[in-house]
C-alpha cells in the first residue's frame, strides 16, 4: 500500500551528514533545500506487513537465526512484519544524482535515510497506538543486520511477505535490496509492557566495517555496503 511521506527534517539529515550546531552558510542551506525538495518529489514510499504467530520463542514458519530475535520474542505470541520502501523513483533520483552531482548524491543519499526511517517510525507510532487500545504492547523493531541476526534473513522477511509482488521491492543475490532505500523489520506483540531499547550501532554485526560510520553517519538497518 502506499503511505504518505512524512516531513524530512533538515536537523535529520544534518545528523546523517555528520553536523553538530556548526553554521552552514547560505549555498550550503539552498543545497539542502534544494535535495530534501527533490527527494519528498520523486518519494513514493510503499509498506506492506503481516501478523505472524509466535510459538516457542520463534515466528512460526520462518527459520530465523540468532538468539538475540528470540530474545525480542520471549514474552511475545505474535509478531508484526514489515517492509518499506520509497519506491523506484526515488532510486532512480539518487542514481542520477550519483552520476551527476557526488555532493548532491550525499545530501540525496542521507535525505532519503531520514525519509524512509520517518515512514517506518510513523507506521510503528500508529501500530503502538492500535494494539495499546487491545491492552498489548509492542517491541522495539529488530532488523536483519542486527545483533546476531544475519542480514541475509531479509530475504526471508520478504517471501514471507511477497515484497516484489505487492510494494515492488527485491533482494539481488548478493543480498541488496532494490530499491535502496528500503527496511524490512520485526516487531514483536506482548500483553505485558516492553523495555524498550532502540537499536543502533553498538547491536550491528557489521559496525566495525560500515561505510556509514566511517562518514560519521547512520544507516537505522538499512542496506550496509
Amino acid at each position: 500500500m502506499e503511505v504518505k511521506l512524512p516531513e524530512i527534517r533538515k536537523t535529520e539529515v544534518l545528523k546523517y551528514l555528520g553536523y553538530n550546531g556548526q553554521e552552514l552558510g547560505s549555498a550550503l542551506e539552498e543545497q539542502l533545500r534544494r535535495c530534501i525538495d527533490a527527494v519528498a518529489s520523486f518519494a513514493r514510499p510503499r509498506l506492506t506487513y503481516r501478523i505472524f504467530d509466535v510459538k516457542n520463542f520463534e515466528i512460526e514458519g520462518l527459520k530465523l537465526e540468532g538468539n538475540d530475535i528470540r530474545e525480542l520474542l520471549k514474552s511475545s505470541k505474535q509478531a508484526i512484519i514489515m517492509a518499506a520502501t520509497l519506491g523506484a523513483e526515488a532510486e532512480a533520483l539518487l542514481r542520477r544524482t550519483e552520476v551527476s552531482n557526488m555532493s548532491d548524491a550525499v545530501i540525496t543519499d542521507s535525505a532519503q535515510s531520514v525519509a524512509i526511517e520517518s515512514v517506518c517510525d510513523a507506521f510503528e507510532a500508529k501500530m503502538r497506538i492500535f494494539y495499546r487500545e487491545e491492552n498489548l504492547y509492542l517491541t522495539d523493531r529488530f532488523s536483519p543486520g542486527y545483533g546476531d541476526l544475519p542480514l541475509d534473513s531479509q530475504r526471508l522477511l520478504m517471501d514471507a511477505l511477497q515484497t516484489e509482488k505487492r510494494i515492488g521491492l527485491a533482494v539481488t543475490p548478493s543480498g541488496m535490496m532494490v530499491p535502496r532505500k528500503s527496511v524490512t523489520c520485526i516487531i514483536g506483540i506482548s500483553d505485558r509492557a516492553q523495555k524498550l531499547e532502540r537499536s543502533g550501532c553498538g547491536t550491528c554485526m557489521m559496525a566495525e566495517k560500515c561505510v556509514y560510520r566511517k562518514q560519521g553517519r547512520v544507516c537505522n538497518g538499512q542496506n550496509h555496503t
